[in-house]
């Protein structure tokens, strides 16, 4: 079960509550709400998992592109040191190993760019489900805690 498949039950369960007369207050079916608590509790580290994975997944991603870049511009200086040897197109060489370092550093600048991107994606989506899995949690608890100081008043 997802977060958000949890969060629709909170909701539910809130929403079909019975009313407390002459209040705001709902009483809710305790056993369910501690069920739902339970289950998110086992699904939110799972969350925190994944989030350190596509972490490492960023950092391999920028690495490898980082690797990538370094041998195009290994293959280009190699390149630019056959050509140098022919004095007819030293110059055409120069030109074209220039190029091909600017060109592998935008794509290593671009695939970097585009991977912390992703990885912001990705933490934003996670923030902002952790974030309604704690309102939820934090406004069960205090009407679970709202419901047991009417009972315990009513007692």
């Amino acid at each position: 079960m997802s977060i958000e498949q949890i969060l629709d039950e909170l909701e539910n369960l809130l929403l079909e509550a019975a009313r407390v007369p002459f209040t705001n207050k709902r009483v809710v079916e305790e056993d369910e709400l501690a069920r739902l608590l339970d289950d998110l509790r086992e699904i939110i580290p799972g969350e925190i998992m994944e989030a350190s994975r596509i972490v490492k997944d960023r950092q391999r991603i920028i690495e490898d592109a980082q690797r990538e870049a370094q041998q195009i511009v290994e293959q280009a200086k190699n390149y630019i040191a056959k050509l140098t040897d022919e004095n007819a197109i030293t110059k055409q060489a120069q030109e074209q190993a220039n190029e091909i370092v600017l060109q592998s550093r935008k794509s290593a600048r671009e695939l970097q760019v585009d991977a912390i991107g992703y990885a912001e994606n990705v933490f934003k989506h996670l923030e902002d489900n952790l974030t309604r899995a704690l309102e939820v949690i934090h406004q069960g608890h205090h009407e679970l805690q709202q419901s047991k100081n009417d009972q315990s008043k009513a007692g």
